[in-house]
């Protein structure tokens, strides 16, 4: 099953039964998506993915800084995307450059970035950067920033302004919305054919720093209303006011509720005119931030607030995270938390170093659509060199399967571990079979009874089941052992161990891997590791 689309062969055993009744599901999909290309986000049975070009697609991309997306610089920082071998640029549109005059907007940037992105074969996730950007409005036009009487700002406790629009002010999300859905009208005309553009970003970490909520006359009217019943509905609470319903949370609440509705409004507007997915992304509230308004800002999808987000923002697709923190239990921590039913994991920033690069592999493994660093262009120094070699070879080990992975996840056969410093040990289970991954051994011979780890923790391993029968595995730093764990008196073996690699989503064969290549698990190495298909039997 390589072909991205391809149906199922029916086969006796339960597995292989599973297996089909998956594909047949995916068939559908994938049947509906040919008759419109458009790409598209679909979740079945808790699980998601990201359909480009009617199959599922593994974004692997990489986030511009914030003043790359400029013609005279794009071609240079589009060179540096390609160079880091990812399927996917996150590039900002600036809504001071898009508007620059109340009603007048100018294409020039959006357009060199599509064009530019086309030659290099590269899809786009466009970063809307309207209302919000970390907490703050420094993207918004002159003319917004200088007419605070039309476009008001919310207040502090004690009632000055801070550097945020008021979400509570019709006339700022009017703003935000014809700008936005302009923006969505322009690329259904230039891109609606070729579906460069495949994912939208809605604002960006948005939420208000400086404060805890809006306490502007408008806002204040609204906190002393009920809880929209909606809103309580979906959250399985009684009616009441935010006070009553929420408690100490109900200033956050509120301020979640008035800036989640606010880019409600501006992305279902944004979906009339040219309906691809829509997420926002999240500056976490990190271990130990507990301050809304000062420590992270106060109304964005934290955790604390997801669900309420969630009921509120029924036009986008999912939620994302912006991890920047290298540290295991933390990140996979936040990967649980926003990897549910109703929401993929999806790191839509992380920190451009070496120590991230296994998290993607974590990601993949949770079932995850993508993953994205952050800040990968410009100036060279050594620093960058070294991360930009170590998430080169992460995305050029994974991209030319992509799609095998991305089908596989939304199938639920994918299964895929990061090293955790001081558990050297892991074991993924297929049904009858155990993988057995361990980190710190040596490329040849036994391994010693207590393994000590990789010395930088970047192990990584990721395994596809394919059939009953047969594996997809690759990853770096790491050792793989097959064991057949069902009680059956039977005895597992290797039938056949093949070495090769994957263009266009097809499984080239190289050469059969036996005796001392496999004698001591099949062992993938840091630098050009291997991608092996095995398969295994019983005596």
């Amino acid at each position: 099953m390589t072909a991205a689309c391809s149906n199922p062969r029916r086969r006796a055993s339960r597995l292989h039964q599973r297996l089909a009744l998956a594909g047949l599901l995916l068939a559908g999909v994938c049947a509906a998506a040919t008759a419109e290309q458009l790409p598209r986000f679909v979740s079945e049975k808790g699980r998601h993915a990201l359909l480009v070009d009617g199959a599922p697609y593994t974004v692997l991309a990489a986030q511009l800084h914030n003043s790359s997306a400029w013609p005279s610089v794009l071609p240079g920082s589009l060179d540096q995307v390609v160079a880091l071998h990812a399927n996917t640029v996150e590039a900002p549109v600036y809504w001071e450059q898009f508007e620059p005059a109340l009603g007048r907007y100018d294409t020039a940037n959006v357009d060199a970035l599509i064009a530019q992105a086309r030659q290099r074969g590269l899809r786009v996730a466009l970063l809307w950067f309207g209302s919000w950007k970390n907490g703050q409005m420094h993207y918004v036009p002159e003319w917004i920033k200088r007419d605070a009487a039309t476009y008001p700002r919310a207040l502090d406790e004690k009632g000055q302004p801070v550097d945020v629009l008021s979400p509570y002010a019709s006339a700022n999300v009017e703003a935000d919305t014809r700008a936005f859905t302009a923006l969505m009208a322009h690329l259904r005309k230039v891109d609606g054919d070729r579906h460069t553009v495949i994912l939208v970003q809605v604002e960006n970490e948005p939420g208000t720093v400086g404060a805890v909520r809006d306490h502007g006359a408008a806002a204040n009217a609204a906190f002393a209303q009920p809880v929209p019943a909606a809103i309580t509905a979906k959250l399985g609470k009684p009616a009441g006011s935010w006070q009553q319903v929420f408690g100490p949370e109900a200033d956050e609440a509120f301020n979640a509720y008035g800036t989640a509705h606010y880019i409600e409004q501006v992305a279902a507007a944004g979906k009339q005119a040219y309906p691809l997915p829509m997420y926002v992304n999240t500056w976490l509230r990190y271990k130990g931030k507990k301050f809304p308004g000062l420590d992270y800002p106060s109304g964005g999808a934290t955790v604390n607030v997801f669900d309420l987000w969630r009921a509120a923002t029924p036009s986008i697709d999912f939620i994302g995270t912006d991890i920047y923190t290298s540290d295991y239990n933390e990140y996979t921590k936040v990967i649980s938390q926003y990897a549910r039913p109703d929401n993929p994991a999806w790191v839509s920033e992380t920190g451009f170093e070496p120590a991230t690069v296994p998290y993607l592999f974590h990601v993949l493994g949770q079932g995850g659509i993508g993953f994205s660093v952050f800040g990968m262009d410009g100036a060279d120094s050594p620093q960058k060199q070294t991360a930009t070699a170590a998430h080169a070879a992460n995305f050029g080990q994974l991209a030319p399967m992509q799609r095998i992975l991305a089908k596989a996840a939304f199938e639920g056969r994918l299964q895929a571990v990061a090293e955790q410093p001081g558990q050297p040990q892991r074991t993924l289970r297929f049904g009858d079979w155990e993988v057995r991954v361990s980190y710190g051994a040596p490329y040849w011979g036994d391994a010693d009874p207590i393994l000590s780890g990789n010395a930088d923790h970047d192990g990584r391993l990721l395994v596809v089941q394919t059939a009953a029968d047969q594996f997809l595995l690759t990853g770096f730093a790491a050792r793989a052992e097959f064991a057949r764990v069902a009680n059956d008196d039977l005895h597992g073996q290797l039938l056949r161990v093949e070495l090769g690699h994957y263009v266009d989503g097809q499984w080239q064969f190289e050469r059969l891997l036996n005796g001392d290549q496999t004698d001591y698990g099949l062992n993938f190495v840091r630098t050009d590791p291997p991608v092996l298909r095995v398969t295994v039997g019983t005596y």
